[in-house]
């Protein structure tokens, strides 16, 4: 090669490695699943923070516990029917709630590091 000429540097993909999903890079959620809380879908941490409420307020009023499934039902009907608040929102026929192509179990894939390729932390699939 000339002195001039430069080499371009690719990246392997990483292809076969039990860490990579839809391009993105799961092996800090596997070390650690739920401690980078902000990786996790945005819709589904507000829903789940509006349970928490409900519950707080459940019990504040001394409601029993036959009557609360009934209420929350009819509560979380009203949360799913409005619009998803998510710049990154793109619907995903028959997925799961919210149904977005970018949620991925209760994290959000775009919060997630692409795939750097093959590296260092590379565990090929079915072995571990």
């Amino acid at each position: 090669m000339s002195p001039d000429r430069k080499a371009k540097i690719v990246r392997l993909p990483g292809t076969g490695c039990r860490s990579l999903y839809q391009g993105r890079c799961l092996y800090e959620e596997q070390l650690n699943p739920g401690l980078a809380t902000n990786t996790r879908c945005g819709v589904l941490r507000r829903w789940e923070a509006a349970y928490e409420e409900f519950l707080d307020r459940a019990e504040s009023f001394g409601l029993t516990e036959s009557s609360v499934p009934d209420l929350w039902r009819r509560r979380f009907e009203r949360l799913a029917g409005i619009e998803v608040d998510c710049p990154d929102y793109v619907p995903a026929p028959g997925g799961d709630m919210p149904e977005c192509r970018h949620l991925f179990a209760d994290l959000c894939l775009l919060r997630l590091p692409e795939c750097p390729g093959t590296c260092r932390n590379f565990r090929p699939q079915g072995k571990d």
